[in-house]
């Protein structure tokens, strides 16, 4: 059943106990964790209380998940559930995002986020993960993997930051002149956000809409604060791909608005031997729009790293996920 639609329903049922629409909101959220298996836990890093959660199986190989900018652990909620119970899997909300939130006088820079995932893998004792991320949690994902390259069992980059794409995407154009078109300010932000990053908008319950601008608008000016520092900044990864020896995968939505498909070039230039993926009528969060079809990807992905598999290629994995 269509996740969206079960979030409908039950909103339905909450609104004939008479709940205000944050509970509907915050109720359905929870019982979306709970389908995905969900355990939310916090630890101190860097000055932080960093929220995570955790679900899978405690005594399987580690799996960590990073969001991209303005998203939270609850990015990765759809498509957890099709990873099945062979690893633990452990999703953060970086800091300046979702729970952990942003602290003033912070830095939220590359090397500063890439030193405290060291200090988060450090503290839950993890001496090697698969390691996983969408966009900005991609960019990290990278630098870390090429920093700690002994850390990563496998890499997965999932429409990534890090490269100065060939193609430049009219977002990109404008977040290289200063402008955000990820910050959500209003309703008609919101809708923008929602029409750039997937291919096709989903339905969502009105509850939950007015729910998530909220959080958007309350977090606006911290979140916009973080991107400035990072895009004043803008450290390409094209000198560190190389130290990158984990097996990667380089999986892109066929239509991201955000970052253009043809970084898939850069990343695939600069890491060895990596694979790449496309998923079909797909945007910028492939594990949003089309969660199944991407775990079933990055499965065959992970599967392949122990057993004699064919290598995944662009055409093979459209293939793969085409109707789903």
């Amino acid at each position: 059943m269509n996740p969206w639609l079960v979030v409908g329903l039950a909103g339905v049922v909450l609104v004939g106990i008479g709940l205000t629409w944050r509970h509907w909101a915050t109720l359905t959220i929870t019982l979306l964790r709970k389908r995905a298996g969900y355990v939310r836990h916090t630890i101190g890093v860097d000055g932080f209380e960093l929220v995570y959660h955790e679900a899978g199986r405690r005594d399987a190989p580690p799996m960590v998940l990073l969001h991209g900018f303005a998203g939270d652990g609850d990015n990765w909620v759809l498509m957890t559930p099709h990873l099945g119970k062979d690893f633990r899997i452990l999703i953060p909300d970086l800091p300046g995002f979702g729970e952990t939130g942003y602290l003033p006088g912070q830095s939220y820079s590359l090397d500063r986020q890439v030193a405290r995932l060291k200090d988060f893998f450090d503290m839950l004792h993890l001496e090697q993960v698969h390691l996983c991320g969408n966009s900005l949690g991609g960019y990290f994902a990278a630098a870390f993997a090429a920093a700690y390259p002994q850390r990563i069992a496998s890499l997965a980059l999932f429409n990534a930051a890090g490269v100065d794409m060939p193609k430049r995407s009219p977002f990109y154009e404008a977040a290289m002149a200063g402008e955000n078109w990820l910050l959500v300010r209003n309703e008609a932000d919101f809708d923008r956000v929602l029409k750039l990053v997937y291919h096709r908008p989903p339905w969502l319950p009105g509850f939950l809409r007015d729910y998530q601008i909220d959080q958007r608008v309350l977090a606006s000016d911290d979140q916009d604060a973080v991107f400035h520092e990072i895009f004043t900044e803008r450290v390409w990864l094209d000198q560190r791909m190389p130290q990158i020896s984990a097996p990667t995968l380089i999986l892109w939505g066929d239509d991201d608005r955000v970052l253009d498909i043809s970084s898939i070039k850069l990343f695939q230039a600069g890491i060895a031997n990596a694979q790449a993926a496309i998923i079909p009528a797909c945007g910028h969060v492939p594990m949003m729009e089309k969660p199944e079809a991407t775990a079933r990807v990055y499965l065959r992905f992970l599967a392949g790293l122990t057993q004699t598999a064919p290598a995944l290629d662009s055409l093979q994995a459209a293939e793969a996920v085409s109707g789903h």
